[in-house]
């Protein structure tokens, strides 16, 4: 199957927010190593894994250019959802410290029973009884439509994405500290941006038009994402004033 128009640009945007969101997790989580700060290495693993969805686009794209054949709908599927509830389990470890740190791993022994559940059913639906197309549909070589139980697993994931990044945000933003105040905002962006582009992502129909933007966006929420835990130098003069 030939790569189509569309098809390149989906992939190509893909590749990029792929790379940019992991450089940007990795980033954060080498930042931990300097201030010793947990919360650090939570959100930067977070943040390498919010982009899992995208990693079979971007390796069906790069795999096609070469063979003009993409990933089949069983490996597209486990690569791309097998990380959600490790996603999950770093997200709420991020909020956990800063909020009910004191119930931290009854909290996450609790995701870690559900993430094994959820790694079973695709398991048993990719590889035990063969019926991927449970799950979801490819579309072209780099998208997918998910179904069933898998599509609603992941617009909750998308749901707890923007309550518990807003509510990690806010409590930088209620802060007295100008600095740490603009990180908060900055988050407080990023958290919303990603969740308004994965949700398009999903839900609009790709076009030459509407995939740029939706794609841009995601990509600005890795920047702003970056912006509010790392907090640049030239991003602190621009918005602070220096006392």
């Amino acid at each position: 199957m030939a790569l189509e128009s569309i098809d390149l640009l989906n992939g190509s945007f893909s590749v990029i927010f792929v790379i940019i969101s992991t450089i940007v997790g990795i980033r954060t989580v080498l930042k931990y190593f300097e201030s010793k700060n947990r919360t650090l290495l939570w959100v930067g693993f977070s943040w390498i894994l919010i982009v899992a969805p995208w990693w079979p686009s971007s390796l069906s794209f790069i795999v096609a250019l070469f063979t003009g054949q993409g990933l089949t709908l069983s490996t597209y599927l486990l690569i791309g959802n097998i990380p959600a509830p490790l996603f999950v389990l770093f997200l709420v470890g991020a909020f956990t410290e800063v909020y009910f740190h004191e119930k931290q791993k009854i909290i996450l022994l609790i995701l870690v029973v559900i993430g094994i559940l959820v790694e079973i059913y695709i398991i048993y639906y990719v590889l035990i009884s063969n019926m991927p197309s449970e799950l979801g549909t490819l579309q072209g070589i780099v998208d997918i439509e998910f179904r069933g139980f898998l599509r609603y697993y992941l617009l909750s994931v998308i749901v707890l994405v923007l309550i518990l990044g807003c509510a990690i945000a806010y409590n930088s933003i209620k802060s007295d500290a100008p600095e740490i105040k603009l990180r908060g905002k900055f988050l407080l962006v990023a958290f919303i941006s990603w969740t308004i582009g994965a949700i398009c992502d999903a839900v609009v129909p790709l076009t030459f038009i509407t995939l740029p933007i939706i794609r841009i966006l995601l990509i600005s929420s890795a920047i702003e994402f970056y912006c509010g835990f790392v907090l640049p130098g030239f991003i602190r003069k621009a918005f602070l004033k220096e006392s």
